[in-house]
């Protein structure tokens, strides 16, 4: 690790002066950033300056462009109702919001599979986007679980569902004339099994004209911030953009030239909890995991010299380490998004009631941008996937890369005296304070919901345990449990990891087998079993 020696006095500004790329890149980063300080208590806040958020925001261009066709002279009667509709149609709405830095030890990890807990019950990664993410997923279970009821769907007056649906009508046609009967009748055969059982063709999908997009309040921790193998370039503020247009970017094909260098390497959090110097506890990253293995799949013959970068992980970006190195379990976010570029945002099991998969339309990210990093670590370093199996559906996603130049924290500055390694000035609260908010969850509770990111459970707003252990609305459990409500009902929300990883495998075969030929690429390879 390299150093940097301050004079006496250097201070620097806890987020630098950047540039930007569009007044898009600002409008998402600010409704995130409203979202924040609505969501988590001022106390909190005051407190965690520079944490980490990040959401995932809809916006609702076609609505946009329709305003624009109607808006012409001498018609005023189309010009009122387009009066009517506008905040529809250039609304920004976020569906997700995570707030945090924290995941769970390996210690708590091998704790759980040593007393036989379920998988699930905690949340094993706090980071905001990882949070932000399983709020997203929430908040589309609360969508679908309210149609499903025959309901209209409302959180407060200006949420709008982004999902409709496309598959046939649960509803006879003698039950559409009463909605108490609708509801009754639908319940009932939710209760029953009936959507999972006799009508698998009702699937979901995004709504005309409505894309996803992703905030991080910082770059992704792993690849994304490892500054190495390719040229920096600051952005330029695109002023020919208006506040509804995001640029059109080509990623053009970047060069493996340092493969061995660790140019695509997947990499994990370090986690100080665990050792290194355990050789035969490390997992042999050119084993396939047993599921991918075949009666014609070649065997691969362990390579006579490793590649340099496996050797150590003193080229690594702070907070991180190499996977199979015993310095960690959990991927970095960097990792985890550029496979949800692969796979698509909304996970195996949310596959059984969409028709598509949900990717983002763009990434906007404040501190530490660098475009040409952040093309490599979220999405380019998998150039070459493509799913087989008839999961033709799943492909890799090039969202297009955004800087903002609104600040989480504009005034705060940090002292830089003395010697400090390079990448290692930021300052996190030592709080285990992590939050989670959705629209559902703020229509009922009113704010996010607070959770120990070294437990994983939720505890009180004033970091004060709750007793017996409260399980997260967005941990793996709940949103099972979701799923059982919806009307899945051969679905347990008490899991080992092996039903769990069995059950995805069941009942979304198309998913798990693009799972599969991502592994099978020549980065994912190294995330085995054990990581996922």
């Amino acid at each position: 690790m390299h150093n940097q020696i301050h004079s006496e006095g250097a201070v620097r500004h806890a987020e630098k002066r950047r540039r930007g790329t569009c007044e898009f890149a600002n409008r998402i980063a600010r409704i995130s950033l409203e979202t924040y300080q609505s969501a988590v208590p001022e106390s909190h806040r005051k407190v965690q300056k520079q944490t980490c958020v990040a959401a995932i925001v809809a916006s609702f261009q076609e609505v946009a462009r329709i305003r624009s066709i109607n808006d012409e002279p001498n018609r005023s009667d189309r010009l009122q109702h387009t009066e009517d509709t506008i905040s529809s149609y250039e609304k920004l709405q976020v569906m997700g919001l995570g707030v945090g830095t924290k995941f769970l030890s390996a210690h708590t990890l091998q704790d759980e599979l040593q007393y036989c807990t379920p998988y699930g019950n905690r949340i094993r990664d706090s980071h905001a986007e990882v949070l932000a993410r399983r709020a997203f997923k929430r908040q589309l279970l609360e969508e679908i679980w309210a149609d499903l009821q025959g309901a209209s769907f409302k959180v407060n007056n200006d949420y709008i569902p982004i999902l409709e649906r496309v598959g046939p009508n649960q509803y006879d046609n003698n039950e559409t004339s009463d909605e108490s009967k609708v509801t009754q009748n639908t319940s009932k055969r939710l209760r029953s099994g009936f959507i999972a059982d006799h009508d698998k063709n009702i699937r979901y999908k995004l709504k005309d004209g409505v894309t996803l997009h992703f905030y991080a309040s910082s770059a992704p921790c792993g690849n994304a911030t490892l500054k190495k193998f390719v040229k920096m370039e600051k952005e330029v503020f695109d002023m020919s953009l208006g506040p509804n247009q995001w640029p059109q970017q080509l990623h053009s094909s970047i060069a493996a030239h340092s493969l061995r260098l660790g140019q695509f390497a997947l990499l994990v959090k370090k986690d100080g909890s665990t050792k290194s110097d355990n050789a035969e506890e490390q997992v042999d990253y050119t084993v396939p995991p047993q599921h991918l293995k075949t009666a014609n799949m070649q065997q691969k013959t362990p390579r006579a010299k490793t590649w340099p970068y496996h050797n150590d992980d003193a080229w690594c970006p702070p907070s991180c380490s190499i996977a199979n190195f015993n310095k960690g379990t959990i991927h970095s976010c960097s990792d985890k998004i550029c496979r949800w570029n692969c796979l698509g945002m909304q996970g195996s099991l949310l596959m059984i009631l969409l028709e598509d998969p949900l990717y983002m339309t763009t990434l906007t990210v404040g501190r530490k941008f660098s475009r040409a990093i952040c093309q490599r670590a979220v999405c380019c370093r998998a150039e070459g996937f493509q799913s087989r199996n008839g999961a033709s559906k799943y492909r890799l996603n090039h969202p297009a890369l955004m800087e903002t130049n609104v600040y989480m924290d504009e005034t705060g500055t940090h002292s830089m005296e003395g010697i400090k390694a390079i990448g290692q000035d930021a300052s996190f609260d030592s709080s285990n304070s992590c939050w989670v908010w959705w629209p559902v969850k703020a229509s009922h509770f009113g704010c996010a919901e607070c959770i120990d990111g070294k437990t994983g459970f939720v505890i009180n707003h004033d970091d004060t345990a709750v007793t017996p252990p409260l399980l997260s609305g967005v941990s793996t459990s709940s949103m099972l449990e979701m799923l059982r409500c919806i009307g899945l009902s051969h679905i347990s929300s008490t899991l080992s990891l092996e039903e769990l990883m069995n059950l995805k495998r069941k009942t979304s075969p198309d998913y798990q087998a693009a799972k599969d030929d991502l592994i099978r690429h020549r980065v994912f390879q190294e995330w085995c079993c054990r990581y996922r």
